[in-house]
This record gives structure tokens, C-alpha cells and sequence, in this order.
């Protein structure tokens, strides 16, 4: 005999629900996407072919491989592309695409030659957007209040240029690169970017204390909760705290090692960050009463 159900009353239970669809892949997504292009924008300021097709290998690789095994099947990505009036995803797709057209046309292009000029705008335009795309995507997303704040695109913006930053100190001093400037000018904002980071960060989670339940319960989990430790340590600590003691009391100029400890420390805290505020992603589920 089959065993049935008990009946649990009338009444919808209360309470927060956790969103489990973004996790892992999508937080590999964002972090390639946001250091690629950023690390492709600091490439083209400071004249850095070789910077520019890393970081566009990396959005390419990286963040176009990460959503393509999120989706689970090949067609769903070109579904994805049909939309772009009412997808940030299809809107994302298609700057990645221009971005990789345009880039490589940069890139092959004679140096100073109209085309150059041309597709290097064409090109930049399309990594801002995918630099700042994650935050207006997580912010189009009303039913968890975390997410849906117009701090997240600044968020992310300025955490992409800090990866470029530090992808581009890395890459010169392991002779990857020659720059058109000097590495003081990089080290010098890798600094500003890193105490604008904490600034932003700081403000972000002060304006989810006057929001809605669901995003104090969010910051809850992050701030005191089974998060809170993979916050502070690798978030604050080793991502920001320890990056910025580092590059201030050794410098750049103390070699290839101890920068890439500070790239290291910078894309650790990076990629939690993001992967944390998926993670903490909570929505109040729909609640009513049953009525026959």
C-alpha cells in the first residue's frame, strides 16, 4: 500500500528561499569575463597588443566557456542571441562578439591606420560593456534585492579595471609585455583601485542595511552566517587588505615575485566576492492562503 503524504495545513510556509541556479559556472563567468576585459581596456590605454589578446582570449575562453557549459547544450546559446531588446544575457553574448571581431581586427590592423583607430574604439566599447554587463544583468533581477541595486555595474566595473591592473603589472614584470608608460603610473592606480574597491564594497553593503528583508537576510548570511568567514578573509583580507599592504610596503619594484603574490591575492578576492554574493542570493517565495 502506498504511503501518503501528511497534510501540513492551508498556509504556504514563510520564510526566505535560497536561489540555487547560479553557483559555480556563473561565478567562473563573471570573474573571466570582468578581469578579460578589463585587463583588454588597460591594454589598449597603455599600448599593449600582447595584454589585449590575453584578455580577449580570456572572455573568450573563460567567460564564453563557463556559460556554455552552464547552459548544458550548444543551441541554447544561439536561442540566447535572438532577444537583445529584452536579454541582458543576449545582450551580453553580442558584445562578446563584437568585442572578439573588433578585437582581432584591432589587433591585425597596421598601427595608426584608420581602421586601427576605428575598430580599437569598436573594440574598447564592447569590453566596457562586458566589463559592467554581470552587474546589470544581477541587477535585473528584482526578486533578489541583493542583486537588484545600481551599485552592482559599478561594482563590477571597478573590480574589472583592478584585475587589468594587476593582470598588466604581472604580464610586465615577467617580460610578457612592454608598456607605453611606466609601471609607477600602474602601480600608483593599482593602489587608488584597490582603496576604491573597499570604498565601494563598504557603501554596497551599508545600502543593503535600509533594504528589504530579503537583502538583510542576504547580508546576514554574508556578514555573520555560514559566509562570513570566506568573506572576511578571502574578500577583505586577502583580496583587498593584504593586496594594498603589499603593494604598498614591498611595491613593484621588489620583482616578478612579489607582484604575482599581488595578482594572485587581487583574483582570489575577485572571484569570491562574486561567487559569495551569488551564493547569498535570497527571494521571498510567493505566500498566500489556500482557500476551496
Amino acid at each position: 500500500m502506498a504511503k501518503t503524504m501528511p497534510l501540513v495545513g492551508n498556509e504556504f510556509v514563510a520564510g526566505f528561499r535560497l536561489q540555487t541556479e547560479w553557483a559555480g559556472l556563473i561565478a567562473a563567468a563573471f570573474f573571466f569575463g570582468k578581469i578579460g576585459a578589463g585587463l583588454f581596456l588597460m591594454s589598449l590605454y597603455t599600448g599593449s597588443k600582447v595584454g589585449a589578446l590575453t584578455g580577449l582570449l580570456i572572455v573568450l575562453i573563460g567567460k564564453g566557456g563557463a556559460h556554455l557549459l552552464y547552459l548544458g547544450r550548444p543551441e541554447r546559446f544561439w536561442r540566447g542571441l535572438t532577444r537583445p531588446r529584452t536579454s541582458w544575457v543576449a545582450r551580453g553574448f553580442w558584445a562578446m562578439m563584437i568585442m572578439a571581431v573588433a578585437g582581432v581586427i584591432y589587433l591585425a590592423a597596421p598601427a595608426g591606420t584608420a581602421v586601427w583607430w576605428v575598430f580599437q574604439v569598436i573594440a574598447g566599447l564592447s569590453a566596457f560593456f562586458v566589463a559592467v554587463y554581470d552587474g546589470f544583468l544581477m541587477n535585473s533581477s528584482p526578486a533578489i534585492p541583493l542583486w537588484n541595486t545600481a551599485l552592482m555595474p559599478v561594482l563590477c566595473l571597478f573590480y574589472s579595471l583592478l584585475g587589468g591592473t594587476s593582470l598588466s603589472l604581472f604580464l610586465l614584470h615577467v617580460g610578457a609585455v612592454g608598456l607605453a608608460i611606466g609601471p609607477d603610473f600602474l602601480a600608483n592606480l593599482e593602489l587608488t583601485l584597490i582603496l576604491t574597491n573597499l570604498i565601494v564594497v563598504i557603501i554596497y553593503l551599508l545600502s543593503m542595511t535600509s533594504a528589504t528583508a530579503a537583502a538583510r537576510e542576504s547580508l546576514r548570511l554574508l556578514l555573520r552566517g555560514p559566509y562570513a568567514l570566506a568573506f572576511y578573509s578571502l574578500v577583505i583580507g586577502i583580496g583587498l587588505v593584504f593586496t594594498f599592504l603589499l603593494s604598498y610596503l614591498a611595491g613593484v619594484e621588489s620583482g616578478a615575485g612579489v607582484v604575482s603574490l599581488i595578482t594572485a591575492a587581487d583574483l582570489v578576492g575577485h572571484f569570491f566576492i562574486f561567487f559569495l554574493l551569488l551564493r547569498v542570493g535570497v527571494y521571498s517565495p510567493v505566500l498566500g492562503k489556500l482557500s476551496i
